[in-house]
């Protein structure tokens, strides 16, 4: 049952330091994230062109193949290119959804007022979740950092607890 307790070790070891680089390093944690993200996307774009051009002509893939190879691999090195542009994009539409979502909720409690009495307390959370819409729209980058932040700290946690948990079951592992 040693191996059980190493790997309680190993994973609270690994989600500490992942939390503490999240938290000391956001800005690069969220440039390193789309990198890789473009790596996967360049990876597949290359096997896929690759077996376009190395195939015979008679047995090559559908043209549709190739154009999905392209485009995997421009997108891919977009993002390795310019992470922040993805980043940037990406906060955006998470603001727009967020306010699109917390408008839409408000609207069903002002119709749902009509046939029933709705209290003031259930347009806090619409709300609160307008306002991070907002708040994600005129300040994309500082909300993608404070993202990576809250996981690294959650990383941390998962860590520290882990290792407690460690500490305090490891008896009864290694009785098994």
């Amino acid at each position: 049952m040693k191996k059980t307790i190493n790997y309680f070790i190993i994973r609270a070891i690994s989600a500490v330091v992942l939390g503490a680089l999240l938290i000391l390093y956001p800005q690069k944690a969220i440039s390193f994230g789309v990198i890789i993200i473009g790596i996967l996307f360049i990876v597949p774009g290359l096997l896929s062109l690759i077996d376009y051009f190395t195939a015979e002509k008679a047995k090559r893939p559908e043209m549709p193949v190739l154009l999905a190879g392209i485009g995997s691999l421009l997108f891919g090195v977009i993002l390795v290119v310019i992470p922040s542009l993805f980043v940037n994009v990406l906060m955006y539409i998470l603001g727009i959804i967020l306010i699109v979502g917390a408008v839409e909720q408000i609207v069903v409690l002002i119709r749902a007022r009509k046939r029933a009495t709705v209290s003031l307390a259930f347009y806090l959370i619409p709300l609160l979740i307008l306002a991070v819409g907002v708040l994600v729209l005129f300040n994309p980058f500082k909300t993608a950092e404070t993202i990576f932040i809250l996981i690294g700290i959650a990383c941390l946690i998962y860590g520290i607890m882990e290792f407690i948990y460690w500490l305090k079951f490891k008896r009864k592992l290694s009785a098994k």
